[in-house]
């Protein structure tokens, strides 16, 4: 390793930075310094991952790790001095940033403002943490520089005079972002309070780089501006071109903010240049970008960390340096490959522990990375200048920095109850760590997480949307069937309660007005309240649109795709249909459905709608390859590389092009880059071994992915077991399911009503059909389902209730009106509510139920016999709560609840009770001897 670096790096930040926005500001000449480093260097996308949240990305980009192995997972976290919440600390970090690895080099480092950086490291060198610039409210409060904000402590005074408070701007600073700024109300209207905000705060960080890198010594810089990430929170709707839902004449006031940011930016970064050298190397990232076209979005998610709905999936790379290529851009670029590209740029290894990539199509000559284990093994002979272990920081800053978090609207306002907040603040962690895991593709990790989650918080949709993604990727059918059935189930039991909680909040807040004799407007209540009501209106309102999506999603998995098309195309509005989410699905679903030239009108529209989402040219790959164009599916699944290096789908795709065009030795180099991201990719592994068996002829390498092949598909099994893996509890302990109540005395539902039969599956509900038809009931039933081992004595079903969910043909269930039909307690929503009922319900044991399930599954060999009991457990009993609340709602509709024990063990006391309740004179005798004790097991109805 080299004693001293081969050259100095100065790593500049700018959060949210678009090309789609810088790009055009170039061709009008309105940004010349960026267009002399794009010149001098190379440039290009930079590609985020998921969760698309600054702190945990930034955390990423200086260390090269996804967010399971650095430790930052979200804005804020619990404070063990106070028992309360503070802004996220670096203090939580469990990995060496790249700064620390320069630093046990004993190279001289400076960092400033990088998010989160707070409290500063004791780097050799000067670190600024991301507190620095945050001003009081008044210019004449007194603003003392926070515990922790510069290393070292001798920088404090001269730095503090470097910050620049809001109210210290002029005019000829706000007017260049508001020219008609003499127009606004500033006692109404605070946005251009936000915006003077924002300039100082950028100012403030600027001024204190460009002295650290003037006036201290360094070989590495790194410095991060926030701007452009809050100018476009708060003014990007009004960029032009004006979206029809913006206010004509807001849009007329801050429609330049936008602009004027970018622009401020190219400024201070003519600086940075001026003062780096022409020698230095030089690099400008962004995190992820900014939506600043048609797909910005009207509304925010009801729910913490929401405003990142308004990111876009790429940044901005430049790099200018010795040995780096001039005036080309490049493609492939992920935020994980800064870290390792840094390193390689000062002569150090790379981390194989690292989750990114040397970019070594930026340099001129050819490139060879070498690697070690882990830089966390390596001491160095220098401090590393992290914190010492134990290290904590002062509870008032912490205070007085979680408001800035609530301002932006990055996080909620902490509950007052401290355990409270602290189980909320734990939740979004885990929340954000889970979606971490999914974006890695660890998605039993992530279910793991979600369903723990979910089952603390069953109002909380977003954890069942999120888990149903986990069973749809892991291609497990039934847990993707019972998780939709559950998401829709609590969101029946838990949006009445929200509604009531919304209207019992607002007549409060009206009376307290009137009261005070005040004009009650919604946007004068308390922030916790209002961000109370936002998330009471999303577990009270229900998006039909997105619910058709993951039913969607559902019906593809269970082999249905024509039906999943139909759903879709009536779910999507106008406005919707050119949604790139939606395109993407009926891409995939006209795919499986074999209708190529459909599809490629879908993905063309696309890719003219959102022309940096790679799954265009993936989607028109598989097609062009499905009709025998190899060279045009090559060039598709070029372009999707390009736009995303890390698709190894997209790269198996290639490969196939590739080895129709006669290109094995290239099909190989692809196949083997595709399993080095992807190892468990069982397809892939498959093809380098016939690649080498047939056209290489290396059968010492054919057979290694031949057992590679065979050793994926175990381990993406066992990762599917390992989901659904039962937990510690015995089968015996599972909860009880809630009792149904009798509905009795509803006169409506003697008019002739329909019989229903309902109940879990295997609950007993073949048998109560059994029973009714000896006593002298008719059924509605189509013999479709043949008796067999799991039910000897028949289902008597009707396929018709199957498709009841996804069809608006119900009618034919009136005309069966004094038939018995079997309609298991998840459909019965679906029955239309002028039918007058009488409902049989049986019930069972939990453990019965679900050994019963599981043994019957396990007999047909279907996916759903690994699902987790007691997960399975909690999402009956929230069906059987669902039933109950549909049957009480009904005025037309009377329950009888029966135990299948009792059914079984007493049938001549069942048949009596039940034809009591329908009011039928029944061969009672008939219907006792159709009970068999002996099948009151756990493997039987």
């Amino acid at each position: 390793m080299p004693d001293s670096p081969p050259r100095k790096v100065l790593l500049i930040g700018w959060d949210a930075a678009d090309w789609n926005v810088a790009l055009p500001l170039i061709e009008q000449g309105k940004m010349p310094a960026l267009k002399r480093f794009m010149d001098s260097g190379v440039w290009g996308d930079l590609a985020t991952i998921r969760p698309v949240l600054s702190p945990m990305l930034w955390t990423s980009i200086a260390t090269g790790k996804r967010a399971w192995k650095h430790g930052i997972h979200g804005f804020s976290e619990p404070c063990p001095a106070t028992g309360g919440i503070r802004p996220i600390t670096n203090l939580s970090r469990q990995t060496k940033a790249v700064w620390n690895i320069f630093n046990q080099h004993g190279w001289r480092t400076n960092v400033v403002g990088w998010w989160p950086s707070h409290p500063a490291e004791p780097v050799n060198g000067v670190m600024i943490s991301n507190h620095f610039q945050q001003a009081v409210k008044n210019l004449e409060d007194d603003w003392p520089m926070r515990p922790g904000t510069v290393h070292p402590t001798r920088l404090e005074e001269p730095l503090k005079e470097m910050r620049v408070h809001p109210a210290e701007l002029e005019n000829e600073h706000i007017l260049p972002f508001i020219p008609r700024a003499a127009e606004i109300d500033q006692e109404k209207d605070k946005r251009m309070e936000s915006c003077a905000k924002i300039i100082a705060e950028i100012s403030g960080i600027h001024a204190a780089t460009t002295a650290a890198m003037q006036l201290e010594p360094w070989e590495f810089t790194a410095v991060y501006y926030d701007g452009i990430d809050h100018f476009g929170h708060a003014f990007m709707k009004y960029h032009p071109p004006r979206q029809p839902w913006v206010d004509e004449k807001d849009f007329e006031l801050y429609k330049d903010v936008t602009e004027a940011g970018y622009r401020y930016h190219d400024m201070m970064l003519d600086t940075l240049l001026q003062l780096a050298g022409d020698e230095t190397t030089v690099m400008l990232i962004s995190d992820h970008g900014f939506e600043p076209g048609n797909l910005r979005p009207q509304y925010i998610p009801n729910e913490p960390a929401g405003p990142a709905a308004e990111h876009s999936p790429f940044g901005i790379f430049c790099l200018k340096g010795p040995g780096i290529k001039q005036g080309e851009r490049i493609h492939g670029g992920t935020l994980l490959d800064i870290t390792p590209t840094l390193l390689h740029l000062y002569g150090l290894p790379v981390g194989r522990d690292m989750d990114g990539k040397v970019l070594v199509n930026c340099f001129e000559e050819e490139q060879v990375p070498e690697f070690i284990d882990s830089w966390d093994d390596v001491a160095g002979d220098h401090p590393d200048g992290r914190h010492p272990s134990g290290a904590q920081i002062d509870a008032q800053e912490a205070r007085e920095s979680i408001q800035q978090l609530v301002d932006l609207g990055y996080i909620d306002a902490p509950n007052p109850d401290r355990a409270q907040a602290i189980e909320e603040t734990t939740r979004e962690l885990d929340y954000n760590l889970a979606q971490a895991n999914m974006d890695g593709g660890r998605y039993a990790e992530a279910a793991t997480i979600l369903e723990r989650l979910w089952e603390r918080w069953p109002e909380e949709s977003r954890f069942g949307v999120r888990l149903l993604s986990c069973a749809i990727a892991l291609r497990e059918a039934e847990w993707a069937r019972a998780t939709f059935e559950l998401i829709i189930a609590r969101k029946q039991e838990h949006a009445p309660k929200a509604a009531e909680q919304i209207k019992t909040i607002m007549d409060e807040a009206k009376a307290k007005a009137e009261e005070e004799g005040k004009e009650f407007k919604p946007e004068d209540l308390p922030r916790t309240t209002q961000q109370k009501l936002r998330r009471l209106r999303g577990h009270a309102g229900t998006n039909l649109r997105a619910l058709a999506f993951l039913q969607a999603n559902v019906l593809r998995l269970e082999e249905n795709p024509t039906e999943a098309l139909e759903i879709l195309d009536k779910a999507a509005g106008a406005e919707q249909a050119l949604q790139p989410s939606l395109l993407i699905k009926k891409g995939e679903l006209l795919r499986t459905l074999r209708r190529w030239d459909e599809a490629e009108v879908i993905y063309r529209q696309l890719i003219e709608i959102d022309p940096r989402n790679p799954e265009g040219h993936h989607g028109l790959a598989i097609c062009e390859l499905a009709r025998k164009k190899p060279y045009e599916a090559a060039a598709h699944a070029r372009e999707a590389l390009e736009l995303n290096f890390h698709h190894p789908q997209a790269r198996y795709v290639y490969a196939k092009a590739l080895l129709r065009i006669g290109q094995p030795k290239f099909a190989e180099q692809v196949l083997l880059a595709a399993v080095a991201e992807m190892p468990r990719f069982a397809l892939a592994h498959a093809m380098l071994a016939m690649i080498y068996r047939r056209r290489i002829r290396n059968p010492e390498a054919a057979d290694k992915h031949g057992r590679l092949a065979r050793e994926a598909a175990a381990a993406n099994r066992e990762q599917r077991r390992k989901v659904h893996s039962t937990t510690d509890k015995p089968l015996e302990e599972l909860a009880a399911f809630p009792a149904m109540s009798a509905v009795r005395g509803r006169s409506a539902a003697a008019d002739n009503p329909l019989i229903v039969v309902s109940g879990l599956p295997r609950s007993g509900t073949s048998l109560m059909m059994q029973m009714l038809a000896a006593g002298g009931i008719d059924l509605v039933t189509d013999g479709n389902r043949k008796a067999d081992d799991s039910n000897p004595k028949g289902y008597h079903e009707d396929d018709r209730v199957k498709k009841l969910l996804q069809t608006k043909d119900r009618a034919w269930l009136a005309a069966e009106r004094s038939k018995a039909i079997k309609i298991v307690a998840p459909i019965l929503r679906a029955i239309p509510p002028e039918v007058p009922l009488k409902v049989i319900f049986m019930e069972r044991d939990s453990a019965e139920v679900i050994a019963s399930q599981r043994k019957m599954l396990e007999r047909d060999r279907k996916g759903g016999a690994r699902t987790d009991d007691h997960a399975l457990g909690r999402t009956f009993a929230a069906q059987l709560r669902a039933a109950q609340n549909w049957a009480d709602s009904r005025e037309n509709l009377e329950l009888l609840p029966i135990s299948y024990s009792q059914a079984v063990q007493t049938p001549s006391r069942a048949a009596a009770e039940v034809a009591d309740f329908l009011g039928h004179e029944l061969d009672l005798a008939a219907m006792a001897a159709v009970a068999d004790p002996t099948l009151h097991r756990f493997n039987r109805d």
